[in-house]
C-alpha cells in the first residue's frame, strides 16, 4: 500500500521566521482638546506638511500623543489659511502677517485648541481643519479694563466749543 506524504523522506525545511503580532491602533475619540505640540518638523513627502506631534495638555486623556500632518501649502514656508498657518495663529495667539517668518522651533511646548476627529483610514486622529484656535484657559481670570469716569453732564464737554 502506498503511504500518503512525500515520496522523498526529505527533512522539510522553514525559513526563520520573525512572528509578528497585529497590534491596533490607539485612538482619541473625537472631541474638542488642549493639545500641546511637542515636536513639529517640515516634511515633503507627500507635499509640503508638516509633521507635529501633539499630546493631550488636559483632560480624561492627558498625555495621549498622536502625530498629525498638516498641509502648508508651499514648498518654502506656510500658505495663509492652511492648516499648518492655523496652528502657528493659535499657537502664537495672535494674526500673523503673511511675511511674517515662522519657525517650527517656535511651536514647542505652546498649547492650542481644535478639534480632534480619526482619520478616514481609521489608523489614527487628526485635528480638524477650521477648529484650530488659541488655548484660553478657564481658570485664569479676564484682565480687569480701567473703567473710564464719564462727567455727570454728557454735554459738559461740548459747552466750551464756539459754533
Amino acid at each position: 500500500m502506498l503511504e500518503n506524504g512525500p515520496r522523498n523522506k526529505q527533512k522539510v525545511r522553514r525559513a526563520n521566521v520573525t512572528k509578528l503580532t497585529a497590534q491596533g491602533y490607539e485612538l482619541l475619540p473625537p472631541d474638542r482638546y488642549v493639545l500641546e505640540i511637542m515636536q513639529a518638523k517640515p516634511v515633503n513627502e507627500y507635499g509640503p506638511q508638516l509633521e507635529v506631534r501633539n499630546r493631550v495638555a488636559e483632560g480624561e486623556y492627558e498625555g495621549f500623543e498622536f502625530t498629525d500632518y498638516p498641509n502648508r501649502g508651499v514648498e518654502d514656508g506656510v500658505k495663509v489659511g492652511t492648516k499648518a498657518w492655523d496652528i502657528f495663529e493659535a499657537c502664537e495667539n495672535r494674526p500673523l502677517a503673511p511675511e511674517e517668518e515662522l519657525d517650527t522651533e517656535d511651536l514647542s511646548g505652546k498649547r492650542f485648541e481644535a478639534m480632534v476627529v480619526v482619520k478616514k483610514t481609521g489608523k489614527g486622529n487628526r485635528t480638524e481643519h477650521g477648529t484650530i484656535g488659541p488655548h484660553r484657559p478657564k481658570n485664569t481670570p479676564l484682565k480687569e479694563v480701567p473703567k473710564v469716569e464719564e462727567p455727570d453732564d454728557p454735554d459738559a464737554e461740548f459747552k466750551d466749543i464756539p459754533f
